[in-house]
């Protein structure tokens, strides 16, 4: 119907082959957002479960607590089973060996955490290391029309890339291990965004950083998270 992409999953699962044979041949480009998940609980209540989001200091770096605290410490718990995630991201595995270009989308679940948890939950599904770091990169260039400027690290291609600590094709989960962002040609630290290389500088502070911000993200740890009523720390 002149449609090139689908995003969102299809809520059902498994996908039956004429699905897989008619994307193949169309060519489709398929972004599912696991971290929604059509179908079932969202993917993104799986890595509440199973990891302290709310102690990432990283994240905290760059996104004020109270954002974070409201988004990951009470927790919607169930077993893992319950998920339907691994299913979307096995069919998933089958339409890219058709020929279908699958993507990642992290919507507007937590920023900066999201677009890992979707490379992550794509292994879950079967995919190699190196299959669901594609779908992070070139897929999505090319999905864009945009493989001649960005996707992967060539002459000619705009300098924008990370640089880990540790290798992703042996773990996953190391994409998680950004040392630097190079973006534009330009070098940051990648805990604090600070420009380093040839031209270091300090960022300049986050608008809730302000002083006169400071009323807007009051904060502080204590007994209350686990008593009824607001968390925020002023009752």
């Amino acid at each position: 119907d002149g449609h090139t992409g689908i995003e969102h999953n299809i809520p059902v699962t498994p996908v039956y082959d004429d699905v897989i044979r008619l994307w193949g041949a169309s060519q489709t480009g398929y972004t599912m957002t696991l971290v929604v998940s059509y179908g079932g609980p969202s993917g993104e209540y799986y890595w509440y479960q199973h990891s302290d989001v709310f102690n990432k200091q990283r994240l905290l770096n760059f996104t004020p607590r109270p954002i974070i605290d409201a988004r990951s410490r009470r927790r919607t718990m169930m077993p893992d089973e319950e998920y339907v995630h691994p299913g979307h991201a096995r069919d998933a595995k089958k339409l890219t060996e058709a020929g279908v270009k699958v993507n990642i989308g992290s919507h507007g679940q937590l920023q900066g955490l999201a677009a890992h948890w979707e490379i992550w939950m794509l292994a879950q599904g079967g995919f190699t290391p190196l299959e669901a770091i594609r779908c992070a990169t070139y897929n999505g260039a090319h999905y864009l029309g945009m493989e001649q400027e960005l996707g992967s690290l060539e002459s000619g291609k705009l300098a924008d890339l990370i640089v880990m600590a540790n290798n992703p094709l042996e773990n996953i989960r190391n994409t998680e291990s950004i040392v630097y962002v190079m973006k534009n040609g330009r070098l940051y630290d990648a805990e604090t965004m600070n420009e380093a290389g040839n031209h270091p500088r300090e960022r300049l502070p986050f608008y809730w950083e302000l002083p006169r911000s400071s009323d807007a993200f009051v904060w502080k740890p204590g007994i209350g998270f686990g008593e009824g009523g607001c968390s925020c720390g002023r009752h």
